[in-house]
């Protein structure tokens, strides 16, 4: 799943959390299924939902009955941080790529300037008149 399919569904689940949330908040999630159904309905995907779950239920253990619902809602704030900052890394490595590219096409402009003045050069060289021992050092033509 791509990182604007992820920030799609966690807006739409928007709806979706603040109708369930009072009903959320009264029942915690026994199973690993349930967990993925309620991290689901946060609006997070079912890939990262059944990553999520086992982690999340784990966590529940530890903090007690009646955190799941703020572990859920910091697991979708963080997935959503997380496709922001991954969006901002994408843009600036497109910005390096045209760079590369455009450093590239003017290395290649240089060396065929490079070429040019090298022509240009041969070609002063051999225009050049040659003076004799004896000349009077005035131009030919």
């Amino acid at each position: 799943m791509d990182l604007r399919s992820l920030w799609r569904r966690w807006w739409q689940g928007e709806a979706r959390r603040a109708a369930g949330a009072k009903a959320s908040r009264r029942i915690d999630p026994k199973r690993i299924g349930d967990w993925e159904a309620q991290i689901v309905a946060a609006g997070i995907g079912e890939e990262w939902a059944a990553r999520l779950a086992p982690r999340l239920a784990e966590a529940q253990r530890e903090l007690g009955s009646g955190s799941s619902p703020a572990l859920i809602r910091g697991a979708a704030l963080a997935l959503a941080m997380q496709a922001e900052s991954q969006a901002h890394v994408e843009r600036n490595l497109r910005d390096v790529r045209e760079v590369e590219r455009l450093l590239g096409a003017f290395t290649g402009e240089l060396a065929k300037l490079d070429e040019v003045l090298e022509v240009l050069a041969a070609y002063a060289q051999r225009m050049r008149p040659q003076k004799p021992n004896g000349s009077s050092g005035h131009l030919l033509h």
